[in-house]
């Protein structure tokens, strides 16, 4: 395990925020019918490297060093492809950004964190400062791809499955698979080598492993992985559970109460909710999960104190009473076991993290170092002095700075 270094950290945060992006609307490409997964796009942004190079420096003088790593102008689109949901095929969507120019390009697969709002997807929100980042640093060289996920964009009709390994997984891969057959048109003149790489944070963390351990497992000739970094996700759901059911005080109980009622909606268990919350909480969770309601909306509706909020059978029985050992199976089943990867990993985790504690980050390492990974293919890296929320921005400075070192 080794500390973050924060030197040039504020330099980057400024400098990555600082991008300036121009809205379009245009909606120019057709429905095609041949195509296994892609469906259509539309223009969302256009970033110019003029604009970018002009507003890192404006940010921060001192970013001029950096400059002559901004070198396309960027297209940004939601995408609308196919995928499968439950057995049955669905539309989902997400951003993809392209440099407007010709060449060959790795693609970055960006999955983001716990979202509750439709309004906060990515192709709904495209200007959200992580998806600004990420959309701007296809300017330094690569195709990007950020999925709303499934219960979000064109799919909103449908509930959101939160930490569904299969589907998620699925829908990921699918979005990934469509940005390339886009990309086979004459139209566009960026296209995608099968080099792959692949970050998330909190949510996007967790499925961002889960995305490297099906595709090493089951499509590597598909993709050629380059890296995969994974910040502060929920990688153990058991995990995650006992260490909320244990806490007196849990600021986000959002968290369970997503995670339950996605999987009673998955009927992942034949438990009724009351099973897991006390009333009055209990009635309020299937309405607060409407893509209407914030997280901190829905944290407003609920409690932190979980003697209050958790029935007290799920808090002292959880573990060993057969009448969970449905929601137990479905905890296990999503949750992420090591295995003896073989695409470097780094996993990032906030010091102060009382949400997702980074506890949970240093038992994956410890894991994998037991399935067999050497220091040179997993890292740890804790940041001191930031928790969950502000973990996010020195992650994904640290994350690009090692996928350009690794770029061909």
């Amino acid at each position: 395990m080794k500390n973050f270094k924060f030197h040039n950290i504020y330099l980057l945060l400024f400098v990555f925020a600082g991008l300036f992006l121009n809205s379009c609307n245009d909606k120019d490409t057709p429905e095609p019918t041949s195509y296994e997964n892609f469906i259509s796009t539309e223009l969302k942004l256009q970033i110019t490297s003029q604009e970018a190079v002009a507003n890192f420096i404006k940010a921060a003088p001192e970013a001029i060093a950096i400059s002559p790593l901004i070198r396309f102008d960027v297209e940004v689109r939601k995408i609308t492809y196919k995928t499968i949901f439950k057995d049955k095929n669905i539309q989902a969507s997400g951003l993809i950004c392209f440099p407007k120019s010709a060449g060959n390009f790795p693609i970055i697969s960006f999955q983001n964190g716990t979202n509750t709002l439709n309004s906060e997807a990515p192709s709904e929100n495209s200007g959200n400062d992580m998806f600004a980042i990420m959309e701007s640093l296809t300017s330094m060289g690569f195709i990007v791809v950020i999925p709303d996920y499934i219960g979000f964009g064109a799919s909103a009709n449908l509930p959101h499955p939160y930490l569904d390994a299969k589907s998620s997984t699925q829908s990921i891969l699918d979005m990934i698979r469509a940005t390339k057959e886009y990309s086979t048109d004459d139209k566009v003149l960026a296209k995608p080598t099968k080099d792959l790489f692949i970050f998330g944070y909190s949510q996007g963390g967790w499925a961002t492993m889960q995305l490297q351990k099906s595709i090493e497992k089951d499509y590597s000739s598909e993709f050629n992985l380059i890296a995969s970094s994974c910040g502060a996700g929920p990688y153990s759901i058991e995990y995650m559970n006992k260490y909320i059911v244990e806490q007196p005080i849990y600021p986000m109980p959002y968290f369970l109460a997503y995670l339950l009622n996605s999987y009673d909606i998955m009927d992942a268990f034949t438990n009724p909710l009351s099973d897991f919350i006390q009333a009055p909480y209990v009635a309020k969770i299937p309405g607060l999960f409407d893509g209407k309601h914030s997280g901190g909306a829905i944290n407003a509706e609920l409690t932190t104190q979980m003697a209050s909020f958790l029935t007290p059978e799920y808090r002292t029985g959880f573990a060993t009473d057969a009448k969970y050992a449905g929601v137990r199976s479905a905890f296990l089943s999503n949750s992420i076991t090591a295995w003896k990867a073989i695409t470097p990993m780094k996993l990032f985790h906030g010091a102060n993290d009382n949400l997702i504690p980074p506890g949970i980050s240093s038992k994956m390492l410890a894991d994998f170092k037991a399935a067999g990974l050497t220091d040179s293919q997993i890292q740890l890296v804790i940041i001191p002095n930031v928790d969950h929320i502000t973990g996010v921005y020195p992650t994904g400075m640290q994350t690009i700075l090692w996928f350009l070192s690794l770029k061909k």
